[in-house]
């Protein structure tokens, strides 16, 4: 036999698949990494995902604090993006093209989850490495259930645009990486719901945020919020990253308190009743009614109890009693307005006033 054999594999490691290995290794966070190195969380969880270059000054860095020599760093960097673009250039570049079609890039590069390419086949590159994927067919395959989810629908007066509720949950995945977990603790949970409950009479996000971060991730549930691409018309959305961590991604689609906190415990709900069931989706219809029923009915006795809810159908509808009720009850009014409306006791329109607001900082 004549001629040299190269192995060329279609999967793909990047340097961030090493680092991360080494971190664990050392027992090591992500935020004490990013503080060893002097570079943010967020930086961290780009560069473990491939999607942040491995620069000279990184290569250094990394020397520095994991081993090895900055050669090696900027080596496995150059193989990584030599091999990524060897499979994208395997690939049908009309079909690749189209591919960008299906997703929200416009909206991806103005909210910083990917560079912007000079060229179409770059655009590519670096939406496939902010997805961690070599290819269209990989992605689809890793996202198929994400798009079936996403794409399920008894009514069709809204069009759901499946790619973009797929880089939504991309991005928070990404983005709890940055997010330090205890282990994954159901009876934790469980025990932090009255506190959660207390949280929703915080008007403040930049208040209450925080603490549910840090609440749920000492239950091993990584909080994250991240704006929605056009077309995603998702409010919520759990998984299990892996068996020692969940993730509850928030959209803050509806912008007041009510909504939010009714998709916070409607997800923690998902999480303590369907653990390992898969991805759930909140304000999407799903194929699985009857686990949305079962999350529904989680959420509103975890917020109102069996007691609070009888007491809710005879409450006298006006403000006082409904801020009453809310102060004992220990939930944000918007919540009790927000029931009233959903049972019909009141109209949609009324005591709107009563539901905090909350705004999009870009």
């Amino acid at each position: 036999m004549s001629g040299t054999l190269s192995f060329e594999p279609d999967w793909i490691s990047p340097p961030g698949a090493t680092i991360l290995d080494l971190l664990i290794e050392r027992q090591c966070s992500v935020r004490e990494f990013a503080n060893q190195t002097h570079r943010s969380a967020h930086d961290i969880a780009r560069l473990l995902s491939g999607i942040e270059r491995l620069t000279p000054d990184w290569a250094s860095q990394l020397a520095q604090t994991l081993g090895a020599s900055p050669d090696f760093w900027l080596r496995r960097e150059e193989l990584y993006r030599k091999d990524f673009e060897r499979i994208c250039n395997k690939s049908d570049a009309e079909t690749s093209h189209s591919w960008l079609d299906e997703l929200p890039v416009k909206d991806m590069i103005r909210f910083g989850w990917v560079d912007k390419g000079a060229s179409k086949p770059e655009a590519v590159m670096n939406t496939l490495a902010f997805f961690g994927v070599p290819s269209v067919d990989a992605w689809r395959r890793q996202y198929g259930k994400t798009l079936e989810a996403a794409a399920y629908r008894t009514s069709t007066a809204f069009e759901i645009k499946a790619g973009a509720v797929a880089a939504w949950i991309r991005q928070g995945e990404i983005l709890a990486q940055e997010i330090d977990c205890a282990q994954w603790n159901p009876d934790a949970l469980r025990a932090a719901l009255p506190s959660l409950r207390a949280l929703s009479r915080r008007a403040d996000p930049a208040e209450f945020l925080p603490a549910l971060i840090d609440l749920c991730a000492s239950c091993g549930v990584a909080v994250v919020v991240a704006p929605l691409p056009e077309g995603g018309r998702a409010s919520g959305a759990t998984k299990f990253i892996n068996p020692a961590k969940a993730l509850l991604l928030l959209s803050f689609r509806y912008l007041n308190d009510n909504e939010f906190w009714f998709t916070v415990f409607h997800e923690a709900g998902h999480l303590l009743l369907h653990t390992g069931d898969g991805l759930f989706l909140e304000g999407i219809e799903t194929i699985n009614q009857k686990a949305e029923a079962e999350a529904d009915e989680f959420a509103l006795l975890s917020l109102f109890t069996e007691s609070g809810l009888k007491e809710l159908e005879s409450l006298p509808l006006n403000q006082f009693a409904i801020a009453r009720f809310a102060k004992r009850a220990g939930i944000a009014p918007g919540l009790v307005v927000g029931r009233l409306q959903d049972t019909k006791r009141i109209p949609f329109r009324h005591f709107n006033y009563l539901k905090a607001k909350y705004a999009w900082r870009e």
